[in-house]
Formats: structure tokens, sequence, C-alpha cells
């Protein structure tokens, strides 16, 4: 019992200090990366940017490779590549490039809390989601995918949120993803 008022005491402290950001920010309906299709991870052998550029034509980067890509700046701590893929040609392409190992890694997760190799976390999907160009003809997922992606793997994080609405250039009346009716506050 100690232990949930504590974890409430919490929540309501984060609440109340991020204030208008956490009410736009739990407007926003999640969306899980790892959940939109079959999810593989599978080692980096070799640089970041150059798996990065392999996948170009065959990917639409999420999360915070999307965020990198569009605005040089990420909300993960490490600097993991995730993206969309249709099929398992791109994966087997890059492992006889050399590029990523050829057997699936076994930890997926997707934030961490320890250290590990650098992945690359491929979520299979039978069509890829919506994406705009950036800069270097690379695709990455909506403005608007984006914070709900951001929102489903970190949770409510404002401290992020806010940076996510800055770069993307948000104004704060205008949230992504809204649900059509806002929650309920006790």
């Amino acid at each position: 019992m100690q232990r949930d008022r504590k974890a409430l005491r919490r929540e309501r402290m984060i609440r109340e200090v991020a204030g208008p950001v956490w009410h736009r920010m739990v407007r926003v309906v999640p969306l899980s990366f790892a959940g939109q299709g079959r999810l593989v991870a599978r080692v980096l052998l070799a640089s970041r940017e150059a798996v990065i550029e392999a996948l170009k034509p065959d990917a639409v980067f999420a999360v915070d490779t999307a965020m990198r890509l569009a605005h040089g700046v990420g909300f993960l701590a490490i600097q993991e590549v995730q993206a969309y893929l249709v099929g398992t040609e791109p994966l087997d392409r890059l492992a006889a490039a050399g590029l990523i190992a050829a057997e699936d890694h076994f930890d997926s997760i997707l934030v961490r809390p320890w250290p590990g190799p650098t992945r690359l976390l491929a979520c299979r999907v039978d069509e890829l989601p919506p994406s705009r160009g950036v800069q270097g003809g690379f695709r990455v997922v909506t403005g608007e995918r984006l914070g709900r992606e951001l929102v489903g793997t970190v949770g409510p994080r404002a401290d992020l949120f806010v940076l996510y609405e800055k770069v993307e250039e948000i104004e704060p009346s205008a949230s992504p993803g809204v649900a059509s009716t806002p929650p309920s506050h006790p």
C-alpha cells in the first residue's frame, strides 16, 4: 500500500509540474512501435549510419531514429535503429553485406535500462506506415505518428514531449493523435 501511495504521489507531482503539457500529452493516443507487426532485433556489425543508409530504399524510420533523421536530436540515450520494413529481404541483404548479424538477437526490448550491443529494431509489417521525406532522402514516420510513438514508447514524459512539440513546431493548442474525448482527471 505504501508503494502504491508513493507511486500515486509521484504521478500527481508530475501532473502538477507539467501542467498544460501533461494535459496535451495524455490526450495523445499512444502507438506501440513493437505492436505494429513482428519485431525483429539484429545486432549492428557496422556503424549506425551505414545501416541507416543501406535501409534507405526499403524502410520508414520510426521512434528515435525518425527524430534524429528529421531533426538531428533524439529521445533515447542509446542510438539504435528503429525502422518499419516489409518482408525479410532487406534484413537478409544487410546480413549478407556484413552490416547486421544474420541471426535474430534475443533482446528485443525497445527501451532497455541495461547495456547491450547496438541493434537494429525492425518492425516487419504488411504495409509501410504513412511517411514523409526528410533531408538526405530518408523516409520517416509523419509528425503526428512520431508523437504517438513517443508516448507509446516512453510513456508520459513531459520533458520529451516538449522537445517533440518544439522540433515539430506544433502549437501547444494542437496536439497530435488526440483522443476524440478529453480524459477525465481525478
